[in-house]
């Protein structure tokens, strides 16, 4: 590796590290490059270009559109809607409002595709359930944040359309190919419950006088949830329309659902959803637009072809350096966010795993299931962070309480990785591989 590319990269691991802000960190290593670099200095339009080129890319606007959408829903009471329509399938069994949790969140996903709205939505409704059913809150907290990492695997996804626009992979395949190992890390921590709720006698919690009347009430009212995602992955499977015009028809319908059908969305809240919404999405595009020159910057110190000729030289395997790139991933998701590895690694590794017969698609899950559970491993997991502050229960005990859910989600992804047909069966099926 260069000297120029070594004193960047330690420049980028030293400002994170610091606790410099990620966006700052990135922006101000892809700056000093142009200046560590001889004959650089006089190239520096390069980094305003390159910045704006890298924002300037169509199906990034599906970025803000799903986050609009998934404030709207959950600003209109979807949430308790989608809760109640847990209780009524799971509710019943032993540990009853812990598989709630799971599934809540795996319905959730299918409306904002964000862990982190998960949380923000979900976490409150459900840990306050479970502490006044006698669940600890250490266990309520931590259930909550390991259950929302499904939320940007099934589709709708926002990192999975990241993933699509850096490597130009089909976003309806990785849509279809994150479904089913989005649902498995839902299906390994509600298996985890099974076994808890014997050891440490967990009770059902069932809706009180269910009859037939009261459930069909339940399921109505969680109906304009439960079909978002379809017209979403219909729309974008049959080719009526593309990512980011599902995220446009997402905005439509939830605007639609929040006025005409539950009457319950006001100007004044939608202003609100706009300007948090807008927030967010800043965040997001200037890491996009740094990215993009760090990006440059190793391709322009031909990084990728190192890294080829690094593989080749030591005849590694596929299934060698995909489990060397699952440590990487883990071990980056330590300090470094889920969509700044997105942005950084994607486009780095993923022609090298191509060139060895690993499909992009396949790769595509395995990275974003990787930076997922990142956000849930301390110093750095925003999921932690974000769960305390709802709960009010001390990081440390949040992590401690999430161990077992983190190692469920681990053994997840060891099998997706080494399974392909778990990812790649249903793209197959319908005919985009």
């Amino acid at each position: 590796m260069d000297q120029p590319l070594l004193a960047i990269v330690g420049l980028l691991l030293a400002l994170m590290l610091l606790g410099s802000p990620v966006i700052f960190a990135i922006g101000f290593a892809g700056l000093a490059y142009f200046f560590v670099k001889p004959g650089m200095t006089d190239m520096l339009d390069i980094y305003a270009h390159k910045f704006f080129t890298g924002m300037d890319v169509f199906i990034w606007l599906s970025i803000p559109l799903f986050i609009i959408a998934g404030e709207i829903m959950s600003a209109i009471g979807m949430t308790e809607r989608l809760v109640n329509l847990s209780r009524l399938l799971v509710g019943r069994l032993r540990g009853g409002l812990a598989y709630v949790n799971v599934v809540g969140s795996m319905m959730f996903a299918g409306v904002s595709g964000s862990a982190l709205a998960d949380i923000s939505a979900l976490g409150p409704v459900e840990i306050e359930m479970m502490e006044k059913d006698g669940y600890d809150k250490d266990f309520s907290a931590a259930l909550t944040v390991s259950s929302a990492i499904q939320g940007p695997i099934i589709p709708p996804s926002i990192p999975l359309i990241m993933f699509s626009a850096l490597t130009n992979t089909s976003v309806a395949a990785l849509f279809l190919a994150g479904a089913v190992p989005g649902m498995m890390l839902g299906l390994g921590q509600m298996a985890l419950i099974f076994i808890m709720a014997r050891r440490f006698g967990f009770k059902a919690n069932p809706i009180a006088n269910l009859t037939l009347a009261v459930a069909l009430n339940i399921v109505g009212n969680a109906f304009f949830a439960i079909f978002m995602p379809m017209i979403i992955i219909g729309g974008i499977i049959s080719g009526i329309f593309t990512a980011t015009e599902a995220a446009a028809v997402a905005v439509a319908y939830a605007l639609l659902v929040g006025f005409l059908a539950y009457r319950n969305l006001s100007l004044k809240a939608l202003w609100a959803i706009l300007d948090r919404s807008a927030r967010t999405s800043a965040s997001v595009y200037l890491i996009v637009g740094f990215a993009t020159i760090i990006s440059w910057v190793l391709a322009n110190e031909r990084l990728p072809n190192q890294l080829g000729d690094l593989v080749a030289a030591y005849n590694l395997q596929p299934w060698m350096l995909l489990l060397a790139l699952n440590i990487f991933f883990l071990i980056n998701g330590l300090w470094i966010g889920d969509s700044v590895q997105l942005l950084l690694f994607a486009p780095l590794f993923t022609p090298i795993l191509a060139q060895m017969g690993v499909d992009p698609v396949h790769f595509g899950v395995i990275m974003v299931m990787n930076v997922m559970i990142g956000l849930m491993t301390p110093p750095y997991g925003l999921a932690l962070y974000l769960g305390s502050s709802i709960s009010g229960v001390s990081l440390g005990r949040i992590v401690r309480a999430s161990l077992p859910f983190l190692c469920s989600n681990l053994v997840v992804l060891l099998l997706v990785t080494y399974v392909p047909a778990i990812s790649l069966t249903l793209p197959r099926l319908l005919g985009f591989l």
